[in-house]
């Protein structure tokens, strides 16, 4: 049986019962502040916390017995998903400091060390090709110089983010909208048992629980809780992973827009990110300088690297136009707000690097 304090056996009692979530746990651990006097005292907890009610009080009665506590223990333990409360020193500090963090966390596989450097990619559960590419690539680079890439092991992008990291033989935590012993989406059997072999999965759902529609977004300020920095791949305006990004701002996160053809209908994400000032990303080296991280790498390599990828604001403002169609330095000017002879440097630079090649009549196209 999972070897947890008294105090945490309160602690698991209250958050498990159903309609308890974080705002009401926190609401009742502030009335009371021992849950040992609320477990013993659970008849008075909706006339004393005005946001439970009288329903969920009579649950929490219910449920306000040792040998129910016992019994969520055993089923832990059968399944082998470990307990985390926040009361363990084990809990990531990073995801401690969001707004009503998750009480409890369960979890199998080894728990990564997300304080240091973690990096959260999410997107498209319908990704491009080349998006779905372009975010293993990003995820197996970071992984390989030591970031733990959380994601939340949907299809798509997430399971490109997931797949690249391990493919680095890195780090990667997914973070699930259901129990942690519950394989969704089901096609992800083997992604799952191989994350299990580098990382964890995670949840603050109990063992067993099947998804529904409202958990994904209520697990995506998990996946932004846990990381320094969140990657937009491709994705709608209005998606799950827009959810997840405004998640990573109200967090204080850092959060880039992973470069991608913005003529596609899931380039609204990125296009709404880059026109907000996000940095654009094409390359792990990107997120590493941006972030100040040291990359183990050869240095020579990193800097051939950072010369020959990296972009600069006006550089990415010329390559995320000329994705859309060839433009001359003048009509770049135009769309830029830039004078022309800075576009015009910035494109000399840009050829150099083989971003970009010209065509006749001062136009300029995506080098492909």
């Amino acid at each position: 049986m999972t070897e947890i304090t008294q105090e945490e056996r309160y602690w698991l009692w209250l958050s498990s019962v159903d309609g308890i979530g974080p705002v009401r746990f926190y609401d009742t651990l502030n009335v009371f502040t021992d849950l040992e006097r609320a477990f013993h005292e659970c008849s008075s907890i909706p006339e004393r916390v005005k946001t439970v009610t009288a329903r969920q009080g009579a649950a929490l009665c219910t449920s306000a017995n040792e040998a129910y506590i016992d019994g969520l223990l055993e089923v832990c333990s059968k399944k082998g998903i470990r307990i985390l409360t926040r009361l363990n020193q084990n809990y990531p500090q990073i995801l401690a400091e969001i707004e009503n963090p998750p009480p409890v966390l369960f979890y199998k596989g080894n728990l990564p060390c997300f304080d240091e450097m973690s990096c959260a990619i999410v997107g498209s559960r319908k990704p491009t090709k080349n998006g779905f590419s372009t975010a293993r690539s990003i995820a197996g680079g970071l992984a390989g110089e030591g970031v733990v890439i959380v994601s939340g092991m949907a299809r798509g992008i997430d399971t490109a983010a997931h797949t690249g990291a391990l493919e680095a033989n890195g780090v990667t935590a997914a973070v699930l909208g259901c129990g942690a012993d519950v394989i969704y989406p089901p096609e992800n059997r083997i992604l799952y048992e191989r994350i299990l072999e580098r990382g964890a999965v995670i949840s603050e759902f109990l063992p067993g629980t099947e998804p529904k529609p409202q958990f994904f977004p209520q697990r995506n300020r998990i996946v932004s809780g846990l990381s320094s920095v969140l990657i937009a791949g491709e994705g709608g305006e209005r998606s799950g992973a827009r959810i997840t990004v405004d998640d990573a701002l109200r967090q204080g996160r850092e959060v880039y827009a992973m470069i991608c053809d913005l003529k596609s209908p899931v380039a609204k994400l990125p296009l709404y990110l880059m026109d907000s000032g996000a940095p654009a990303v094409r390359n792990a080296a990107d997120v590493m300088n941006g972030m100040g991280w040291q990359m183990k790498r050869n240095a020579s390599l990193q800097k051939d690297e950072n010369e020959t990828n990296k972009l600069d604001l006006l550089e990415a403002q010329i390559y995320n136009l000329l994705l859309k169609e060839n433009l001359s330095a003048g009509e770049l000017a135009v769309e830029t707000g830039i004078a022309v002879k800075d576009v015009n440097t910035a494109l000399t630079v840009m050829e150099l690097k083989g971003l970009i090649e010209g065509l006749p009549g001062d136009r300029f196209r995506i080098n492909s």
